[in-house]
């Protein structure tokens, strides 16, 4: 009997002769793939107005060093809450406390990260020859960017994993 329905539903896989896709190229697929010789239809993009650039990357400067104040007060408190969870289980208040001072202090730090992925996008754009002022700029953030890193991480470090 089981031998019938093992039959019965096999030949619900057999279908009846289908017609596949031809696997010859399609029309679109015949057509040249090269750039016709002469002009280029791609207008070439315009390049943005150093100045505004510039002004940009100050704007960015600022806010990383806005953040950067931020960081330095919530990294006090990080560091008192990290030292009162030192030796403490994990799971307990004080440690709690001191995952939420440093998520508060990630979150201070995120602010630099945005005003350096702004300087990083253009720096891109720029296309390798950034203006004086966009690189001292991408420069400044970077280090205020590494800096806060290096702190929270040794910061992190300090804390019992669970």
């Amino acid at each position: 009997m089981t031998a019938f329905f093992a039959a019965a539903t096999l030949t619900g896989c057999a279908g009846t002769a289908t017609t596949y896709p031809s696997l010859a190229p399609r029309p679109i697929e015949k057509m040249a793939t090269e750039e016709p010789s002469g002009e280029s239809s791609i207008a070439p993009s315009p390049t943005p107005d150093a100045p505004a650039i510039d002004a940009n990357s100050m704007a960015q400067v600022a806010a990383a060093e806005g953040a950067g104040a931020r960081f330095n007060n919530e990294l006090g408190a990080a560091n008192r809450a990290v030292a009162a969870a030192a030796g403490q289980p994990v799971g307990s208040e004080a440690w709690v406390a001191a995952q939420q001072a440093l998520s508060r202090l990630d979150q201070a730090r995120g602010e630099t990260a945005t005003a350096l992925a702004s300087l990083d996008a253009m720096m891109v754009a720029a296309g390798g020859a950034p203006s004086a002022a966009l690189a001292a700029a991408w420069a400044r953030v970077t280090a205020i960017d590494e800096a806060q890193r290096g702190a929270f991480n040794a910061l992190a470090a300090k804390l019992a994993q669970p």
